[in-house]
């Protein structure tokens, strides 16, 4: 008969392969796809490049910055776009935060003046963007630090 603190550990060994079979899961579908192909492309890209480093005024998969990261990926949708978030916020379309579609660019007011930051929406009120403290990762737009900083949403392909 086992004894209870071997089904105590097994028990635990169970439930964290569980949770970490979730956590893998649900990064891989986190993104939710686009019916504009050049806007799949990019978000396809943007997923792939999770876990890059940041670097600043970083462009391609060594390491980006925010802004390098948005254009990188729009660019392998063949969709050029400038360099900067400041540049980036003046483009397209401005789109309400309850009418966001995956690719939508969003942004951020990070350093108290003025737009600092941008990612790019991935559905369930989340976007993937290159951080200064994790590299590209996906985050909340209302989460406790992204929430109160957030500026608007610019839609750069319009069908």
């Amino acid at each position: 008969m086992p004894n209870v603190v071997t089904t105590g550990l097994l028990r635990g060994i169970v439930i964290i392969s569980s949770i970490a079979s979730l956590v893998a899961c649900s990064s891989a579908s986190s993104i939710r796809k686009s019916e504009n192909d050049k806007v799949s492309v990019a978000l396809e890209t943007a997923d792939d490049l999770l876990g890059t480093p940041y670097c600043w005024a970083g462009t391609t998969p060594d390491c980006f910055d925010c802004s390098g990261f948005v254009s990188y990926c729009f660019d392998k949708g063949s969709v050029p776009l400038p360099r900067t978030s400041r540049e980036l916020y003046l483009m397209g379309q401005e789109v309400n935060q309850d009418e966001l579609l995956p690719g939508d660019l969003v942004f951020f007011r990070t350093n108290g003046k003025s737009v600092s930051h941008v990612g790019m929406y991935i559905g369930r009120l989340s976007f993937i963007h290159s951080s200064t403290s994790k590299g590209v990762m996906i985050s909340g737009i209302n989460d406790r630090y992204w929430g109160p900083r957030y500026l608007g949403a610019r839609r750069v392909v319009l069908d």
